[in-house]
């Protein structure tokens, strides 16, 4: 028997009948799943909202059920219905029809394949639209009715660098990441596609050998589009070639970047051993925010499909077909699936782990043996290949002070990002929710000398809008504040300790290595960072330094603070190298004075704020001093008080530093990686007056206050923070 014959034998004294004239909707795309239909007469479009327009993507006719699964497996509508003339339909109850449905797994169990070819077919015709920028319902459907279907499991290879060029793939759940090998033969990360998405749209054209290797991130379901179909449509249909052509020289324009589709779904397995299960209920709820988030364990599906243990189904098990497409609903039909694991490597643990993008796990800042041990295994069933980020959540008790030996605690297993989180802190578990669901707001601060005093007024009118920080980054003087604030200073004793480090900098000495010891900075920053490991920061942090030996930018996101800073701010001729594992390091204004390429690339980053208080001009000639300058007439003009006639060599030294990485930073932000970037003019301010403290934090404040007063009314978002 059918699902819909068995529907109506069963369920038809307890519907509700519906008439619907031409054209009426029946359900509106993005609407709640709570009801189940069964098309009596008539018949009814299914069409989705693209940028191309409204797309119709099939009928459903007479004798059909629909809305069936996405009523199981919760999320939205994914399709609007109208009515094609009169139609009458047979209205369902949720509670109804999962109530039937749970005493009938035979039936559920028959329909999952049905069902899921109906969804995807669905949005695959959104993806073609896209792809041909055209809602030509003929178009669409004669590339919709040829496809065909593929499933990959996690780490499954779709194709390989080299390969013929044979068809296009439309992702219609799951994520892949595409890979290249780079001059030295060394695989690289390119990009990451998930839902929505095309990949070898090229192939279509140009029969070229493969650019690069595509593999499954977890398990993905793809509809296959080849190139000999391709061919024969187009020798019927030719504007079909000059849809397509348009549609994917539009794609090839945009810039790529190494960022999550914000479109698609991000899939996280949580893990939180001991007493933790609360947070993730609260982890969920702010994810919530964001969009659609499904929160599944074992429990909750084993009561959903009322089944006991489906959850723990192996492959040749009854149940697996509904199970699987149970899955499959959550992960298309919604913006955030959490997979809550076992405490243990159970069967619905792996299948977490083999359908997650990001692996959360929770743990306490002392893990005893049985702890670790299900760490260590869950991270290592991770595989390296996949590039499925690990993240590991520091739950403190309430009281901490401070994080400390984390360093130690991430030495045992390969972690991508630490998190420390506060029990029973909404602020923390806020910033863990955005951080791991890829929506985090990162700050970078950047070089300027005195100047950089402004980014503690900037940090007050952040905090004013509401606009968090999850994650800050600094270089040279913007170190020095992003660590303050990854330390959990507030802004009144980030000014106090800013002014401490920077009180008498200048400890001159015979200008051999530099024209200061450095002494007093590296004392002044020990005072406040001294104990303090990267790891055992509030919040994530890193800054750059340059480093002389190996001339490259030199991150630093591990060990220690000081050290880090230290060499952040190493002025070259100024303040001496710092030796580093037998390199050198200097400032990382060198190379990068506003180091935003670095969080761009963070998956867990979705939103950055960048802070340039670089001036735009440097030192001026005052007079025409000739080719030579006697050290003696400078100290001259010096006494007589026309120093400024003359340059100093600390400001030449830091103006020469910036000129280059202020040039390169320009060209590098045409972009649009930086999402709002304060470019603050602060006339008269120089790079050396460290006394002005106070005052230029309040003229950063009053320069960046509208600015960021008006994007932050731009970002629904933030007013629930």
């Amino acid at each position: 028997m059918t699902l819909a014959a068995a529907l109506i034998e069963s369920l038809a004294s307890s519907a509700r009948s519906v008439s619907l004239a031409d054209g009426d909707v029946l359900v509106e795309q993005g609407d709640a799943a709570d009801t189940v239909y069964y098309i009596e007469s008539g018949s009814v479009a299914a069409s989705k909202r693209t940028p191309q327009g409204e797309v119709l993507v099939g009928t459903v006719e007479a004798g059909q059920v629909i809305g069936e699964v996405t009523v199981v497996a919760g999320g939205l509508r994914t399709a609007t219905l109208r009515a094609i003339g009169p139609v009458v339909v047979l209205e369902f109850e949720r509670s109804d029809f999962e109530a039937w449905l749970n005493s009938h797994p035979e039936i559920a169990d028959s329909v999952s394949d049905e069902a899921r070819e109906r969804v995807d077919r669905t949005n695959v015709a959104t993806m073609v639209a896209e792809l041909m920028g055209s809602s030509d319902r003929q178009l669409v459907q004669q590339v919709v009715d040829r496809v065909e279907w593929r499933r990959l499991e996690a780490g499954e290879v779709l194709f390989r660098e080299g390969d013929a060029a044979d068809a296009a793939y439309f992702i219609v759940g799951g994520r892949v990441i595409v890979l290249a090998d780079d001059a030295e033969g060394n695989e690289q990360l390119i990009a990451e596609l998930g839902r929505g998405e095309v990949v070898g749209e090229l192939g279509l054209l140009d029969r070229a050998p493969r650019s690069a290797t595509v593999r499954a991130v977890r398990d993905t379901t793809l509809a296959s589009f080849s190139t000999s179909t391709f061919e024969e449509l187009v020798a019927t249909s030719p504007a079909m070639m000059l849809n397509v052509t348009r549609g994917i020289l539009t794609r090839v324009r945009k810039p790529t970047q190494r960022r999550f589709d914000r479109a698609a779904s991000l899939t996280i397995a949580v893990t939180a051993p001991g007493d933790a299960d609360a947070i993730v209920a609260e982890i969920v709820e702010e994810i919530a925010r964001f969009g659609t988030a499904k929160h599944l364990s074992s429990a909750r599906v084993d009561r959903v499909l009322n089944r006991t243990a489906i959850s723990q189904a192996a492959t040749d098990n009854v149940g697996v077909p509904r199970l699987a497409e149970f899955m499959h609903e959550a992960d298309v039909g919604n913006d955030h699936v959490v997979l809550q694991t076992d405490r243990e490597m159970s069967a619905w643990t792996r299948r977490a782990l083999r359908q997650a993008d990001r692996v959360l796990v929770v743990c306490s800042p002392n893990p005893d043996a049985t702890e670790r041990a299900l760490i260590t295994e869950l991270f290592g069933t991770v595989d390296d290949a996949s590039h499925v980020a690990r993240m590991l959540a520091v739950l403190h008790p309430s009281s901490t002070d401070r994080p400390r030996r984390t360093g130690s605690l991430i030495a045992h297993w390969k972690v991508d990002d630490v998190v420390h989180v506060r029990s029973g802190s909404a602020d923390d578990v806020a910033r863990l929710a955005r951080l791991a669901s890829g929506h985090g707001y990162g700050l970078v601060l950047s070089g300027g000398g005195a100047r950089g005093f402004a980014h503690l007024g900037v940090l007050r009118a952040l905090r004013e809008r509401g606009i968090p920080v999850d994650e800050v980054a600094g270089c040279s003087m913007g170190t020095v504040v992003a660590a303050g604030i990854a330390l959990g200073l507030d802004g009144d004793e980030l000014m106090v300790r800013a002014e401490q480090q920077f009180h008498r900098l200048l400890d001159y000495t015979l200008p051999i290595v530099s024209l200061v010891k450095g002494a007093r900075i590296t004392r002044n920053i020990d005072e406040t960072f001294g104990t303090w490991d990267i790891e055992d920061l509030w919040l994530p942090f890193y800054c750059v330094s340059t480093n002389l030996t190996k001339s490259r930018l030199e991150v630093h996101r591990r060990g220690s603070t000081a050290l880090a800073i230290r060499a952040s701010v190493a002025i070259p001729g100024v303040l001496p190298p710092v030796p580093y594992q037998g390199d050198l390091l200097v400032d990382g204004g060198v190379l990068n004075n506003l180091p935003f390429e670095v969080m761009r690339d963070n998956s867990t980053i979705e939103t950055i704020v960048a802070v340039d208080v670089a001036p735009d001009q440097g030192p001026r000639a005052r007079s025409d001093y000739g080719m030579s300058v006697s050290g003696f007439q400078a100290l001259g003009a010096s006494l007589r008080r026309t120093k400024s006639d003359y340059p100093s060599v600390t400001s030449v030294l830091l103006r020469s530093m910036l000129t280059g990485a202020v040039r390169n930073q320009k060209a590098s932000m045409k972009d649009g990686s930086v999402d709002l970037l304060l470019t603050l003019h602060l006339p008269g301010v120089g790079l050396l007056e460290f006394d002005r403290s106070r005052e230029v934090a309040v003229a950063g404040y009053e320069a960046s206050k509208p600015t960021i007063g008006h994007w932050a009314a731009s970002r629904p978002e933030l007013g629930a923070h």
